[in-house]
This record gives structure tokens, sequence and C-alpha cells, in this order.
């Protein structure tokens, strides 16, 4: 009871009438609770609002997150694409180069032409030194002949040009004659020059299909760009038709037919050649051949000349061949021996 009097007095003693002090009560009440309200109301709002830019930053974050996962793909893709087709790669004089997916391929050292061409875009230098020997009753003749060069570039698929010289010959010759005083000498003779330059072409005709052969037409012209007394002095144009067949893995045959109309001593005639060769791979990389070849005739108002010749060949790579030929005349005609080694190398 004393402290509700002392409470009392204590409000009473504020200076303010009570019933004035009751309703002033009432009004902070209510304007605390509005207060309350509004506060909590923008409190409400700023986490909605919150709420919302949350969502639009998450809405972008993604949008942006898509579009660098699409960038992403888009160069991955285009990465892949250039990966899957690799820039076209250029050979020789800017033409686009085959695949090497075979061994070299020569004309050399037998008589009969490969009947492949040079792969596209590839180029093939062949060269090579032969040793002739002849003798006719007391004369007697030797020749050595380098480089044999032949230049065969691959323009196409199945198609070459060839650029063939074949070189720089020295002859040694010995003869036996009567002198003024009909005593029988010997006289040795020496000669040298520069044969004339070819040029021509390989076009594949065929490839081996149970009984056809593979084949390739042979097309060259003979320029007279020679020294004098070994040049024929005119254009002499050749042609003819090479074929092979494997008849297994290791064993092969193969020849040709040709047709040219050469000039010699400033009359030109007419004359063909065929050749038939019989080649084995020994080992992967040695490879051995016997081979016949005539010509028909020799020269103008001449025999015809039969020759059988063998040799081996050296694959060092896919790309370089070494090889050694023999070979001897079947007649007079034809010269008594010969021999050579050469070289072939692909680029």
């Amino acid at each position: 009871m004393k402290g509700l009097v002392k409470a009392r007095r204590a409000v009473t003693n504020i200076g303010m009438p009570m019933p004035a002090l009751m309703l002033a009560l009432g009004l902070a009440a209510v304007t605390v609770d509005v207060d309350s309200v509004v506060a909590e109301g923008a409190v409400a709002n700023s986490v909605v609002a919150n709420s919302i830019n949350a969502d639009d930053v998450r809405s972008g974050s993604a949008a942006a997150d898509d579009l660098i996962l699409d960038e992403s793909s888009m160069d991955g893709a285009a990465e892949t694409n250039a990966l899957a087709a690799p820039p076209v790669e250029r050979g020789w004089f800017r033409l686009d180069s085959a695949p090497l997916t075979d061994s070299i391929a020569t004309d050399r050292p037998d008589f009969t032409e490969s009947s492949r061409s040079v792969p596209r875009g590839h180029v093939q230098i062949e060269a090579g030194y032969t040793f002739t020997y002849d003798r006719e009753g007391d004369d007697r003749a030797r020749t050595q002949t380098v480089p044999e060069a032949l230049l065969r570039v691959g323009v196409a698929d199945g198609f070459e040009l060839r650029f063939a010289w074949e070189g720089y010959s020295w002859t040694d010759t010995r003869t036996r004659e009567k002198n003024e005083f009909d005593r029988t000498v010997t006289v040795d003779d020496w000669s040298q020059g520069a044969s004339d330059m070819e040029v021509g072409m390989k076009l594949e005709l065929t490839k081996q299909d149970g009984w056809c052969p593979e084949s390739a037409l042979l097309v060259m012209l003979s320029l007279p760009s020679g020294s004098a007394g070994s040049s024929s002095g005119d254009v002499d144009p050749l042609v003819g038709v090479i074929w092979a067949y494997e008849l297994t893995d290791r064993l092969g045959i193969g020849g040709q037919v040709l047709l040219a109309a050469p000039t010699e001593d400033g009359s030109r005639f007419a004359q063909s050649s065929a050749s038939l060769a019989l080649g084995v791979d020994l080992t992967e990389r040695i490879g051995a051949y016997v081979e016949y070849y005539g010509l028909y005739p020799n020269g103008p108002h001449a025999d015809c000349a039969h020759v059988v010749d063998g040799g081996f060949t050296l694959l060092v790579t896919d790309n370089l061949q070494l090889d050694w030929r023999a070979g001897f005349g079947l007649n007079e005609e034809a010269d008594d021996f010969f021999t050579g080694v050469g070289i072939a190398w692909r680029l």
C-alpha cells in the first residue's frame, strides 16, 4: 500500500493532471506501435528488395555464365575443326603433296621402266654410272657415261613430267689397220661428248585387277642439245606402253614395248624395242632382277641387238635406293659387256 502511494506521488510530481497524463501515455503507445509497424514494413521491403536484387544478380550471373559457356563451346568447336582439318601441305612447285604410303619405285637399273609415276607434289632424282665394253674383230671400244640423270616430277595423281640426260661420255677406241707400208699397226683414239636432253611424261593407265596388269603410257622427245658428234641433230620422238604384274608378294614380272624414230648420221629410221623382266624381293630391303631387252634394229642399215642383264637393288630407306647391274650381248650387234651403279632419291 505504501509502495503504491509512492508510485502515484512520483507520477503526480511530473506536473500534469492525471487524465491528460493517461491520454499522453496512450498516444505514445500508439506512436510506438505505428513506428514499429513502419519499421517492420521497411525491413520487409528491404528484405524483398534484397531478395529481388539477389535474384536479378543470380539471373544475370547465370546469363553471363551461359554466354561464357556458349563462347567457350564456340572456341572449342573452332579448335576441334582446326584440328580436324590440318593445313594442306605444299610440295615442290607449290603442288599439293600426296602422302607417301609406298617405298620408292624407280626406272633404274633395268632397261624396263616402272609402270608407276612419282606421287603428286614430290620429286624423284635418279642418276648413275655405266662402263661399256665392245669388241668386233680386232677393234675394241671402252665407254664411260655419267650421270645418266633423270628428274621425275609428280604433277598429279598418276601423272609425272620427266627430264632426262644420259650425260657425258668418254670413249677410248683401239683399232688395227694397215699403214702406207702395208704393215698392220694399232691405232688408239679417244673421243668425248654430251648427249641430247629429253623431255616427256608418264601417265598411269590401269591398276592390276584380276588378269589385267598395271600399265602406263610413256612419251618422250629427244632435243638436239648435245655435243657435235654426239647429238642426233634433230628432234626424235618415242612412245610406248609399260606394264607390270605381281605374281606374289615377293615376285613380279614386267615389260615394255616402245616405238621410236631416232636420227643417226643424218638419217632417220624407225626403231622398236621390247623387254621382259623378272624381279624378286630377296629381303625387305634387297631386291634382284633378270631381264631381256632388244632393239629392232640397233641402227640404220644394221642388225638387231639382243641383251640379257641383271642386278640388285638396296632400299636404304623408303625414299633412297642404291643399285648395281651388269649385262652382256647375245649377238655381234650388241655390246659385249656393261656394268654400272646408281642411286635414286625421292623428295
